[in-house]
């Protein structure tokens, strides 16, 4: 079976837990980018995905991804407002995920994965996509943990 994480990361607290599911799992990996950027700074950055959450935007992802020889696709995200980027909405509505395990996980201060969660679902459901067991990956043991 062949994996591929896609990550969001803007802190980098996400892009340090993606490298790492991809040497446990010998994944490649890629990071997952928006046409607009983020910004960098963070009231700003908070500005805009709060604008993005209330008024239903999901912003067009820069990359094209061929995941053609791809059975599993680790996702993974920083969580915002209690769900995930809108960009992750994107992902799910755009990227051909058909005959994929998409399995998703997140990175956050305060939350558990459960608080996305029931976001990951719907757009799961909504888009026929296969979902696999999600997990917060904060630290080794939780990525070891979510890996089982």
């Amino acid at each position: 079976m062949s994996s591929i994480i896609i990550y969001l990361s803007e802190s980098g607290n996400t892009k340090k837990a993606a490298e790492l599911i991809a040497s446990k799992t010998n994944s490649d990996i890629e990071r997952l980018e928006p046409v607009e950027p983020y910004p960098d700074d963070y009231d700003e950055l908070v500005k805009m995905s709060g604008n993005q959450r209330d008024n239903n935007i999901h912003p067009e992802i820069a990359n094209k991804f061929n995941l053609n020889k791809y059975d599993t696709i680790y996702l993974g995200y920083p969580t915002w407002y209690h769900q995930e980027p809108m960009i992750i909405d994107s992902f799910f509505e755009t990227v051909d995920l058909k005959n994929k395990t998409v399995v998703p996980f997140t990175t956050t201060y305060n939350s558990e994965f459960s608080e996305s969660q029931p976001f990951i679902e719907k757009l799961a459901e909504d888009n026929k996509v296969q979902l696999g067991n999600g997990f917060r990956a904060n630290s080794e043991a939780e990525i070891e943990s979510g890996l089982k």
